[in-house]
């Protein structure tokens, strides 16, 4: 059986970040491909050498299908796993002009929760094509038979994983000290930091964090780093600017180190107002990092208020702000938090998801 996977690009983004452990951890398997439909200028590098790249950045090239139409048949691929939409349209394709025999599946990784018509449409229409699809959370599998009408029996659901090796404090340990790394932050040692590290759209909340720091009392010692960049980065930079708060809140831009970044925070602000999963959240539980995330379904199937995180309601700036106070000022609920999150992520190794993710093979 020889699997090849299938996505648009390896630059920086939650699903990049999946596939990548999963990459490193399978470089000796010879029965698994992966192929990027298009360069990024962005990218992280991979250690596998059955990585294969077109050789193009545009979202519309058309090449890659005839590169993938011929690595399918020199490998004698059996299973096409395609990652978001463009590689949706391409394996279909694949299939029902080149490959009517090939196991097709489709992983759905958030698109769905978008509730756009045309790929609604084109789901529902692809699903008898389609062998499986798999939901990266429960929420995400409702989406999935809500919005596009696909067959429960259809879909199995496999949380995405996190890499422990990579995410290791005990390995990876900074001092508080270096974290002038974080260029554009002025953090002293004695500060409280808060992170958020995301896209800076307006589903991922960061407008409502940056109101819910303005609530905070005492801001003298409290700092708010802010990694990634967006379209309405412009709008949450003025409001840190009308709020007077420059001296205490920090834009970073794209963080390829995010070891760095997580080994530099006190606690993880998920502030989105919906959200499909949160590899993030894994992440910074595996850094010993307590996490704070929106009450929203896909976050809260991994976060569990007072237990190994701390829940607030989304778009509340008020509620955000009274966790934000409670995990700074209570250090024995902070210890408890940071246990039980490092105890739970466990269950979301890489090694964990590659003995679901080929029972899910075995199984089609």
């Amino acid at each position: 059986m020889k699997i090849l996977h299938i996505i648009d690009h390896i630059g920086i983004g939650g699903v990049q970040t999946s596939l990548r452990g999963i990459t490193e951890k399978e470089r000796n398997n010879l029965n698994i491909f992966y192929y990027f439909l298009r360069n990024n200028k962005i990218k992280t590098e991979i250690n596998n050498l059955n990585c294969y790249f077109c050789n193009s950045y545009s979202k519309l090239n058309i090449k890659s299908l005839f590169e993938l139409k011929k690595l399918i048949k020199d490998q004698n691929i059996s299973i096409l796993h395609c990652h978001l939409q463009k590689s949706f349209v391409f394996g279909y394709l694949l299939k029902i002009v080149f490959f009517k025999n090939i196991k097709l599946i489709f992983h759905e990784r958030g698109k769905i929760f978008e509730n756009k018509r045309w790929y609604n449409f084109f789901l529902k229409k692809a699903q008898n094509k389609v062998d499986l699809f798999i939901a990266i959370s429960r929420e995400t599998e409702n989406k999935l038979t809500e919005n596009a009408k696909v067959e429960h029996d259809k879909i199995k659901v496999l949380y995405n994983s996190v890499d422990l090796n990579r995410f290791d404090l005990n390995i990876n340990k900074y001092n508080k000290s270096q974290n002038k790394k974080l260029e554009g932050s002025k953090i002293e040692n004695n500060d409280f930091v808060i992170g958020f590290a995301a896209r800076i759209v307006e589903r991922k909340g960061c407008d409502d964090l940056i109101h819910a720091f303005n609530k905070l009392e005492n801001k003298k010692n409290i700092k708010l780093v802010i990694a990634g960049d967006g379209h309405q980065k412009d709008n949450c930079v003025k409001l840190v600017d009308k709020l007077n708060l420059d001296n205490n809140i920090f834009f970073l831009g794209c963080i390829l180190d995010m070891v760095q970044f997580y080994s530099s925070i006190d606690c993880f602000i998920i502030p989105s107002h919906w959200e499909p999963f949160g590899v993030v959240a894994l992440e910074a539980q595996a850094m010993r990092v307590p996490v704070v995330a929106s009450d929203v379904p896909g976050l809260n199937e991994i976060i569990f208020d007072g237990e190994n995180g701390l829940l607030f309601e989304s778009k509340n700036s008020k509620s955000l702000a009274k966790k934000i106070k409670l995990i700074r000022n209570d250090k024995k609920l902070r210890e408890k938090i940071i246990k039980n999150g490092f105890r739970d992520v466990k269950k979301y190794s890489i090694d964990n998801y590659l003995i679901k993710l080929k029972s899910i093979y075995d199984g089609l």
